[in-house]
């Protein structure tokens, strides 16, 4: 069992923490802000920042996934740029060329998880370093960037994710490999300090996020397959309910023609009372009522009992 399937023994309010290597280069660096800062005062916020960018860096948040078999989800925390029609780039190897694109921007206060789209296995992931002088992904298509392209497979469905980030220092870092199975939420890897995340789905994927919106990482469900399958069942099993909770009008009247016959025959009913045992309509009070006609039926019994 990963870490990240052990559950949770962390309260609900507090989600959140830091990776161990990110607080140990957080206190080192603190220690160097305080030694710069004893040798000249100003020193001291350079190591300052540092100790903050290393916090930022290292810090993560517990998710809950959507338990949902076709829900594509976010696989990273960010803000929605765009959603637009888009060839595929060849580094993915995408089996159709017609998808559509989210491309999401991660701001460097981002926590740093990636998380798997879908159920489903990782048809391929490849891992580009980047040129050391780019430290920050200030736009998705610049040169020296970090860049990782996975695939993740699932029957005859596919969606492929390109993340980016800057080629400065151990910025993205993967805990899975190709060939494994997981499934939607699952912590893929790390991140640090943001970046870029385009995501490509068929273009037949029902998609439910807009520009502008801010996703959650491993919970934001973004779209979802088979929409139309889905619809197409349900009509289905609505039409079949009905074809056969509802029974043939031929069958119905069948069904009721017996009843109505031992309805509409007297026969058994003269065999237990004689003529003078009816009352007469003007000695009785007339009623539709159910209780008084049997009541009615049980004396005019008990007075044919009494007279035999």
């Amino acid at each position: 069992m990963t870490d990240d399937e052990m559950p949770s023994t962390l309260p609900p309010w507090l989600n959140t923490g830091f990776d161990w290597e990110g607080v140990v280069a957080a206190a080192a660096a603190f220690l160097m802000a305080l030694l710069l800062g004893w040798l000249w005062a100003p020193l001291f916020w350079i190591g300052f920042v540092l100790a903050i960018v290393a916090l930022l860096g290292a810090r993560w948040s517990k998710r809950s996934p959507p338990d949902l078999a076709d829900a594509i989800l976010a696989p990273c925390d960010g803000v929605v740029v765009s959603v637009a029609p888009a060839e595929a780039p060849h580094d993915l190897h995408m089996g159709t060329s017609r998808s559509t694109r989210v491309r999401i921007a991660s701001g460097p206060a981002a926590t740093n998880k990636l998380y798997s789209p879908i159920h489903g296995g990782i048809g391929s992931l490849n891992v580009e370093p980047g040129d050391p002088s780019v430290p920050f992904a200030t736009r998705p298509d610049e040169n020296g960037l970090a860049v990782a392209n996975v695939i993740f497979e699932s029957q005859d469905d596919q969606v492929g994710v390109r993340f980016l980030t800057g080629g400065l220092g151990p910025r993205l870092e993967f805990n899975v490999a190709q060939g494994d199975v997981v499934r939607s939420g699952r912590v893929l890897g790390t991140r640090r300090l943001g970046g870029w995340c385009d995501v490509y789905v068929p273009e037949a994927a029902g998609l439910a996020v807009w520009p502008g919106q801010t996703l959650v990482g491993g919970e934001t469900v973004i779209g979802r397959f088979s929409v139309d399958t889905v619809d197409a069942d349900f009509e289905t099993v609505a039409e079949t309910d009905v074809e056969f909770s509802a029974p043939h009008e031929d069958e119905a009247e069948d069904d009721r023609a017996p009843l109505i016959e031992e309805r509409a025959e007297p026969d058994a009913i003269d065999e237990l009372f004689e003529e003078d045992d009816y009352p007469e309509p003007d000695q009785v009070e007339q009623s539709d009522d159910p209780a008084v006609i049997f009541a009615r039926i049980r004396e005019a019994s008990r007075k044919h009992g009494e007279s035999d």
